[in-house]
């Protein structure tokens, strides 16, 4: 029996895109495991966003399960997208089997009419199951969000948020998946979805709604609690500002453990070395300015000097 685990970070994040038209591009990518007797089922759902004001033109997928060892492709398959329309978010699922236990990269190729617009990767672990009683082992993917409708006067919105968690390990106790969106310090509102026992490997997305104000920006951060005891918290990696969100339009938020030290840019990095000794510029600014004027200043002098001694001479003659 085979059993399949993510790496960290497979799900993806900003940089992980390669994109050719910022307008159309895939946002994220799923991957969910079936053992099947010697061999193990992957279903991939790549989730593909058109931010365009215009329908996109045909899209397609191809999806490739490649073995890291070897470079050899495993599996490969074509999907059509379709159309997706203006300012919206849609998904597709590709079913690929793999016999062999190791590590596989996930590759996401999205066309359109046949050009390749950009491409994303993740990375899984095929693992041969040596303990039937292994223990739970909980991931928290991603996070899809959509406002369903405007309350009170549009001064409201009732958010649906469905975060994704995938069980690596073994069959798991009753979780809870606990959502709390805050604010600020002092405000926060929070949702909880009873998930019940989740089998081993497998994943699935839970459900919570909110009533929130939406002129606020929120900080999304979700919980997994087994028999009452925390075992998961991941959140968001950037404030939700809901009045920029139009209704009925999906958006997914990767989700990254609480902890996880997050890089600043590279352009950033370098800025800050370059300007490591506070006031360094400034000092040599005024130098420059000061030696600047002495010099002029000299110069002054010894045009005054040579003035005055042209003068002294008219007068003796």
């Amino acid at each position: 029996m085979l059993v399949l685990i993510l790496s960290s970070g497979c799900f993806g994040s900003s940089e992980d895109i390669f994109r050719e038209y910022d307008e159309v591009f895939i946002q994220n990518i799923d991957v969910m495991s079936t053992p099947q007797g010697e061999s193990t089922l992957l279903t991939v759902t790549p989730y593909i966003r058109n931010d365009q004001d215009t329908d996109s033109s045909m899209l397609s997928v191809k999806v490739k399960i490649i073995e890291e060892e070897t470079h050899l492709i495993a599996a490969e398959k074509d999907v059509d997208m379709g159309y997706i329309k203006a300012q919206s978010l849609a998904y597709n699922t590709v079913p690929l089997r793999v016999v062999n236990p190791g590590n596989y990269e996930v590759e996401v190729q999205l066309f359109q009419e046949g050009k390749l617009l950009g491409s994303m990767s993740s990375f899984v672990i095929v693992k041969v199951n040596s303990s039937v009683n292994q223990p739970a082992d909980i991931l928290l993917t991603d996070m899809n969000l959509v406002i369903t409708q405007f309350t009170d006067r549009d001064a409201k919105a009732v958010v649906d948020i469905s975060p994704g968690i995938y069980n690596q390990g073994g069959d798991s106790k009753a979780l809870t998946m606990v959502v709390t969106a805050k604010t600020d310090a002092y405000t926060s509102y929070t949702e909880s979805d009873e998930l019940g026992i989740v089998k081993g490997p497998s994943q699935l997305r839970g459900h919570v709604r909110f009533v929130l104000p939406r002129r606020a920006e929120y900080t999304i951060s979700v919980t997994v609690e087994e028999n009452g005891r925390e075992i998961i918290t991941s959140e968001v990696t950037e404030p939700i500002k809901m009045d920029k969100i139009e209704r009925n339009v999906t958006k997914n938020y990767p989700l990254v453990e609480e902890g996880t030290p997050v890089e600043s840019p590279i352009e950033e990095k370098a800025s800050s070395s370059k300007d490591s000794t506070p006031g360094f510029k400034g000092l040599v600014t005024c130098v420059v300015l000061l030696l600047a004027a002495g010099i002029i200043i000299n110069r002054g002098l010894e045009s005054k000097k040579e003035g005055n001694e042209e003068l002294h001479g008219w007068k003796r003659r």
